[in-house]
């Protein structure tokens, strides 16, 4: 039976998402808060809950439950904005910024992972499709 594309998608990621959590269950993380951890890190700015928001694309009560998961597990800790006491910044402790290099490891071998078996010029063609599918439906949203 051949399958509707978005079947696989929604397959793909979800095999993806399950592999990812069983790695980084070791170190107590979920996918989410894994990406999260990886987005302060690399971002070099004081960072807020809405920029979280806005990044991935999340309610305020999605993140806030992230934040708070994270909080309790001593991986972040949020401050009370001195621009705006409306927002509170979000940080990453020691405790996080130590295990950043094992969530990119983990990361990097599922990739590996999910490309294996597929020649570099087959992973070109494939990464141009995506990216055409993504832009076509990125332009259907607004």
């Amino acid at each position: 039976m051949d399958r509707h594309i978005g079947f696989y998608f929604k397959k793909i990621f979800q095999i993806m998402e399950k592999n990812m959590n069983k790695k980084l269950e070791k170190i107590d993380l979920t996918n989410s808060q894994a990406s999260i951890l990886i987005y302060l890190y690399k971002n070099k700015e004081i960072v807020n809950q809405r920029d979280i928001e806005k990044k991935f694309d999340l309610t305020n009560p999605t993140v806030n439950g992230i934040l708070n998961r994270l909080e309790n597990k001593d991986f972040i800790r949020r401050t009370v904005s001195l621009k705006d006491a409306r927002n509170k910044e979000v940080h990453l402790t020691e405790k996080s910024i130590s295990l950043i290099n094992e969530m990119r490891k983990e990361a990097k071998q599922l990739e590996k992972e999910l490309i294996a078996g597929i020649s570099k010029e087959e992973l070109n063609i494939f990464k141009e499709v995506l990216k055409k599918v993504f832009n076509n439906l990125q332009g259907g949203i607004k």
